[in-house]
């Protein structure tokens, strides 16, 4: 359903859904990383008048997440590039 690619890196299509409308990908070493594309597979369509939040989430002092909203995609917009320098750890796609 949604693809992320860093530059220099494979492209990653294995998001993990960690809820029925929530994905996440991996992004090992994100201190070395400025921007990351999001994209829809063009697998399945969002429905009519709907689309996803894209968020990075990092660990505050406490190791808990924090929650940090970059953009979003949608059937019209189907792909967007976001930088994530200076943010911290993994990046969370909610639909």
């Amino acid at each position: 359903m949604f693809g992320c690619l860093v530059a220099g890196r494979l492209v990653q299509t294995a998001a993990q859904q960690v809820a029925e409308d929530k994905f996440v990908f991996d992004l090992p070493d994100y201190e070395n990383i400025n921007h990351v594309v999001v994209f829809m597979l063009g697998t399945i369509p969002f429905p009519e008048g709907m689309g996803g939040s894209v968020y990075f989430s990092y660990p505050d002092s406490n190791g808990m997440p924090v929650w940090q909203l970059l953009g979003f995609v949608t059937n019209g917009k189907p792909s967007a590039i976001f930088k994530i320098s200076g943010l911290k750890s993994a990046l969370y796609f909610c639909r």
